[in-house]
């Protein structure tokens, strides 16, 4: 049976992936930079459908930098550039890793710029960790290489703004491709803030050999990774068009092949 959950996120950069996936581009010589502290400590997982408890005390910390420019007015260049340090503890047993994580490239193209945004995009993650499979926590990330095709629509009016995306997960060294889709809709509350409600989930579409064979996987990078989450978020630029921060909840379900427990997210942007 899959494991239901409550995650509670307060993050000030959001999650990269959701953001680098909206309609909305960049103006032409414009760039949003985001810089963002992740933390995550457990000793529960969910795992091909049972909850496995008391399995020892995992730490998966991670700081990283997001960016976004405008190459032209439809055209749009992403990086995400991970640091990722993760630690074990058990009895007997003091493990730690450092090193870069998946290293994440984006282009996105504005099709539509009538009332209607629509843009489609293509995000490649790499598989540029480091790896120690000696270790209970052998990797700084996932051990393969994603290309991420998707299309986005979305439009705003008055203090509104909606926006839902769909992309499909081809994954390398025989990790199981998967299928992403996002819906987010923001209502300005005050000024310089906003409120937003969203969806997303994760969903594998094939059972590849990775997930039976591979030894650098472990707890916070597990292959067949499924989740459906629904949360809330909040935005506020202290100063407009300068730099703000975000704080959101969520609320998961169908959690499998991932950890049981809430993260943690502390960051600013700017915007140039």
């Amino acid at each position: 049976m899959k494991e239901t959950a409550i995650l509670l996120f307060f993050c000030v950069f959001g999650w990269h992936i959701l953001q680098a996936q909206s309609p909305w581009t960049r103006e032409k010589g414009k760039a949003y930079v985001q810089l963002g502290f992740t933390t995550l400590s457990y000793d529960a997982v969910q795992y091909d459908g049972e909850k496995l408890e008391n399995i020892g005390d995992y730490s998966d910390i991670t700081l990283q930098v997001y960016a976004e420019y405008g190459i032209s007015n439809t055209l749009e260049a992403q990086v995400i550039l991970p640091y990722k340090t993760a630690s074990y503890e058990n009895v007997g047993v003091s493990q730690s890793i450092s090193g870069i994580g998946n290293v994440w490239l984006g282009l996105k193209y504005k099709l539509s710029d009538a009332n209607w945004k629509i843009s489609s995009g293509l995000l490649y993650s790499a598989n540029s960790i480091k790896k120690d499979e000696t270790l209970f926590v052998s990797s700084t990330g996932i051990n393969a290489s994603t290309f991420l095709p998707y299309v986005s629509i979305g439009a705003s009016h008055n203090k509104w703004y909606y926006f839902g995306n769909i992309g499909y997960g081809y994954m390398d060294n025989n990790y199981s491709d998967y299928l992403k889709a996002t819906i987010e809709v923001g209502y300005s509350i005050i000024p310089k803030g906003h409120l937003m409600f969203v969806l997303d989930t994760r969903n594998p579409v094939t059972k590849e050999d990775a997930y039976e064979n591979d030894s650098v996987q472990w707890a916070s990078h597990l292959d067949r990774q499924t989740y459906n989450a629904i949360g809330l978020k909040a935005n506020y630029e202290f100063i407009e068009n300068k730099w703000g921060a975000n704080a959101s909840v969520f609320g998961a379900f169908g959690i499998d092949n991932a950890p049981l427990a809430p993260t943690i997210n502390i960051g600013v942007y700017t915007k140039l």
